[in-house]
């Protein structure tokens, strides 16, 4: 492979379900990138995927897709549960993986993926899209610099209706790798971690299952401190009660927010459907190509950054706090109040899959690679115990954020 800005990577993609849903298009339009191959065990969403892209070979066999020479990196994502294996089976043929969020259910799994990914000399990253976002990145840069002084907390909040939109069995099993905690913390504290730079010291924190006909945890809370000093509060509510977009002046795919003909949908849902196979099928048809998925279409204009301005977040400095909002960050300073614009047409899709092609091709440092991954998985586990036995919890394993 050579190091020119006019390299094309090969990409293969083991799993089509809803987290491929969202990162296909964003492959398949990126000029730096070629779907090459996809495998699933589902014979009709390949057929699907086929219909969009004709060229790409489409499997039923990981291993036969991984022993494409024209793939160079491999997406994975399947079921958490399948994680370690897959990566594995990809990197034994020398290919570089992005995997979805969270990497493993625990650390000596990620340990153990980390270290073959150095052994073998391939790159292991994490699809935390979110925290290369725009905002995500600029408020970054506010630390890195000291542009509005010392960086000193930071509070983000996230209610919405997750815990009752048709989920798969794995979102739904009790223990590591289902509920909330989850499923939608890895974005939560993958985003605080990188503006904070990393190092999480402590936390004390608990997650819960309030509803016992849902079985796992629909709500989680932590306060963390890092190394530095900096502290911060996480709270984050699937119950679909309150939608915190309330909070970012009317953010949503459909307009004006919040519809009150709209409020408690995804539980009505629940509550109609007399099938009990319903949420099996109604789970499965957010699968690729089939009725509740996305359609296969290239971004048309700006980015909604729609799970980042899902709720507030709030980052307080010597001499200003700066949040979220519609139009990119709003600064409120020492003497006046300032927008910062920051729409744009690529997303954290394109900044998680653009700083992957540069590691390859230039031999860049990777952002939230493997260890970065580990020490998110220690967080998630150790706001688990913390809420177990009730009490602050020291981290062995953070690393600090890639810049």
């Amino acid at each position: 492979m050579t190091t020119e800005n006019s390299t094309v990577l090969g990409i293969g993609i083991i799993g089509l379900g809803g987290a491929a849903v969202a990162m296909v298009p964003r492959m398949a339009f990126n000029p730096r990138f070629k779907i090459i191959a996809a495998a699933d065990l589902d014979t009709e969403i390949l057929g699907r995927f086929a219909q969009d892209f004709p060229d790409a070979a489409t499997h039923t066999s990981a291993e036969e897709m991984c022993k494409d020479p024209r793939i160079d990196l491999v997406y994975i994502a399947t079921p958490t549960i399948l994680h370690s294996q897959h990566c594995e089976l990809a990197m034994s043929y020398g290919k570089h993986v992005l995997i979805e969020k969270p990497m493993t259910i625990n650390v000596e799994e990620g340990t153990a993926l980390a270290e073959s990914a150095e052994r073998q000399g391939v790159l292991l990253g994490v699809n935390v899209k979110h925290s290369f976002e725009p905002r995500v990145l600029r408020i970054r840069e506010m630390v890195r610099t000291g542009e509005f002084g010392e960086l000193r907390m930071m509070h983000h909040w996230r209610y919405q209706d997750w815990l009752y939109r048709p989920r798969s069995h794995e979102e739904l099993t009790p223990g590591p790798g289902g509920g909330i905690l989850w499923r939608q913390g890895p974005h939560q504290f993958d985003i605080i971690r990188t503006i904070g730079g990393g190092m999480v010291r402590s936390v004390r924190g608990t997650s819960a299952a309030w509803d016992p006909a849902r079985r796992v945890p629909g709500a989680h809370a932590a306060y963390l401190e890092f190394e530095n000093g900096v502290f911060c509060t996480a709270v984050y509510s699937g119950y679909d009660h309150w939608d915190s977009r309330e909070f970012m002046h009317g953010v949503g795919k459909e307009g004006i927010f919040p519809d009150p003909e709209k409020h408690a949908a995804a539980r009505r849902e629940q509550a109609e459907a007399t099938d009990p196979d319903w949420e099996d099928a109604a789970a499965r048809a957010e699968r690729y190509g089939l009725g509740r998925s996305d359609p296969m279409e290239p971004p048309t204009g700006p980015s909604s950054a729609g799970w980042l301005l899902g709720g507030p977040l709030m980052v307080s400095f010597d001499d200003a706090d700066v949040r979220l909002s519609p139009g990119g960050l709003t600064v409120y300073g020492n003497k006046e109040r300032s927008e910062i614009p920051l729409v744009t047409v690529e997303d954290g899709r394109d900044g998680r899959l653009n700083t992957f092609y540069d590691a390859i091709t230039t031999d860049r440092p990777l952002p939230a690679n493997a260890r970065w991954g580990n020490a998110t998985i220690e967080l998630l586990l150790a706001i688990e115990q913390s809420g177990e036995q009730r009490k602050e919890m020291f981290l062995q394993h953070q690393t600090p954020t890639v810049d």
